[in-house]
């Protein structure tokens, strides 16, 4: 009897344990600025205006409670706006060198899921400073990558890698052909044969 209620008991209260840890924890959605007419504190282009549209459709509904973007972009706070606006929150410019602040900020700045908006190697080493392994190196022109990151108890999940918006316009479809009209029919002759009487 004592141990068939201690197999009852134990498995309830690992289910209430993972519950609460995910109660508990926040997710962390890491995105590269979005494209921008130069490297250094330029404004989006118009793909780049585009899509941080798009990472507002993408994040608006995800219980975002803080923004960080990194202090010297320009393009990476004109990324998050939209999202920011939405939510009616002011996003934290930090340095992107200081990734340990960054991180600290992250994991224990607030109640909610948080995004970081920063460059390819402040992403990097952001995911490094988590522990949350290591990612593919980002290309010049993926833009689309956002990574995610669980926090539960000051510790991170591994990273996850998603594509919240695509790289680039998708091809339009083909136009259907014209349907042809139909050929014209020849009326159909009849041969008339006569009787011989």
């Amino acid at each position: 009897m004592k141990h068939r209620l201690i197999r009852i008991i134990f498995p309830a209260l690992v289910l209430c344990q993972l519950a609460a840890a995910q109660q508990g924890g926040r997710q962390i959605f890491l995105v590269r600025e979005a494209e921008a007419t130069a490297p250094v504190d330029s404004p989006l282009t118009p793909a780049g205006a585009q899509r941080a549209q798009c990472l507002l459709q993408t994040l608006k509904d995800a219980g975002v409670k803080q923004i960080l973007v990194a202090a010297q972009s320009r393009a990476a706070l004109e990324t998050a706006d939209p999202l920011a606006k939405n939510l009616k929150l002011t996003p934290t410019a930090m340095p992107a060198i200081q990734t340990q602040n960054i991180v600290r900020s992250l994991i224990y700045g607030s109640t909610g899921n948080a995004v970081f908006v920063g460059n390819p190697a402040t992403l990097t080493s952001v995911i490094q400073v988590l522990h949350a392994g290591t990612i593919q190196p980002i290309g010049p022109n993926e833009y689309d990558k956002m990574f995610l990151v669980g926090i539960t108890e000051g510790a991170a999940t591994p990273v996850a890698t998603l594509r919240y918006c695509s790289s680039g316009a998708a091809p339009a479809a083909p136009a259907p052909a014209a349907a042809k009209p139909p050929a014209p029919r020849k009326p159909a002759t009849t041969k008339q044969t006569t009787k011989k009487p």
